[in-house]
């Protein structure tokens, strides 16, 4: 309960006492006032009452969050640690299979030749301009 609803009670509890005060003495104005001091009393009371919900909301939100925080904290340090060892296992298989690859193409070098020349003409086939057939070329 902050301020503001402690505040709209006392307002409306001295609204009611004028109005009751009017309508003892008769007099319009004081009942006017009492009126309106209870509905301000009401609407400063609602407002209290909306920052007290917005409040809990609030400290609600940083519990549940404070909460996913420490649950998820070793799920992600896991999985971290996972990663890191997927990164290790295919960093040896890479090493292990440029060792295997190097060691192949020093034993047989005229197949890695053949090989080398093969590759090259198919990456010159493949990146090479789409030839134009006899009948359309410039013969200039």
């Amino acid at each position: 309960m902050n301020e503001d609803r402690i505040g709209g009670m006392a307002d409306k509890a001295v609204g009611s006492v004028k109005s009751a005060v009017g309508d003892a003495t008769g007099d319009a104005k004081l009942q006017a006032e009492g009126s309106a001091g209870k509905l301000a009393g009401t609407a400063r009371n609602a407002l209290g009452g909306a920052q007290d919900a917005v409040r809990d909301a609030a400290e609600a939100v940083s519990d549940k969050a404070s909460d996913l925080g420490r649950k998820a904290g070793p799920a992600l340090d896991e999985a971290g640690r996972k990663v890191s060892e997927y990164g290790r296992e295919a960093r040896e298989v890479v090493a292990t299979g440029s060792e295997n690859v190097s060691h192949l193409l020093r034993g047989y070098p005229l197949a890695t030749v053949g090989l080398v020349a093969a590759v090259g003409f198919l990456l010159g086939r493949l990146t090479a301009p789409e030839p134009r057939p006899w009948y359309r070329r410039d013969w200039h």
